[in-house]
């Protein structure tokens, strides 16, 4: 079977699911409109991103790439950060329905993945690269959608970053507040070589926080 064809399956099995799941919950077309815009962004914005490996990701720092001929109806809740070698590594784009509950679409990308988060009042849906992935409670536990098990979760270590966990071991730390400095500083701190598996949830958490918090 030809690439063409598994990807229009894939296309189609996710477009099919998403109908599914926005027709079916409160405020669905709303959610579904703005995840539409959230990763049409994303999309546009991937060409222009390095390629980086799982060991380089907390070189991640919080300055912006400046954007070229913004407009006056741009939004500050999107754009590209860079690493702390000033290279565009992830874009992101929120956009949040009220900010009292924090509810909304929050988007990032690296050059090959899609991280889509649509977050509801008591828990956040995950998709990723148009798949659906899991749950984060709202005390923080990833949660897997076949047998309910928690993955890993986030907590709040100090009152300036969030520490992740995977199976109870501390594997990463964020910073609460993402904020641009004339130097750059990093905002992801990996505590050690990791299997790939591990990796994948703390990117899940990492960029979901990162989200949250980028100013």
């Amino acid at each position: 079977m030809s690439i063409l064809v598994l990807g229009l399956i894939a296309f189609l099995g996710y477009s099919v699911y998403s109908k599914g799941y926005f027709t079916f919950q409160p405020e669905g077309k709303r959610y579904q409109k703005n995840s539409g815009l959230v990763q049409d962004y994303l999309l546009s914005q991937q060409p222009y991103l390095v390629d980086f490996g799982d060991d380089e990701l907390e070189l991640l720092s919080g300055n912006k790439q400046r954007e070229k001929n913004r407009s006056f109806f741009s939004q500050p809740t999107e754009g590209i950060l860079l690493s702390i070698y000033h290279e565009p590594f992830i874009a992101f784009k929120s956009i949040f329905h009220t900010n009292e509950l924090k509810t909304g679409v929050i988007g990032v990308a690296t050059q090959k993945e899609q991280y889509v988060y649509i977050l509801k009042k008591d828990h956040v849906d995950i998709f990723v690269n148009k798949k659906p992935f899991g749950t984060i409670k709202g005390d923080g536990q990833l949660i897997s959608p076949n047998d309910k098990e928690a993955l890993a979760s986030y907590t709040l270590k100090n009152d300036t970053s969030y520490l992740i966990r995977v199976k109870n071991s501390p594997e990463a730390e964020v910073k609460l507040n993402i904020e641009s400095n004339s130097l750059p500083q990093r905002i992801l701190d990996l505590y050690g070589p990791s299997t790939p598996e591990i990796n994948d949830l703390v990117k899940i958490l990492s960029f979901y926080l990162i989200g949250l918090g980028v100013k």
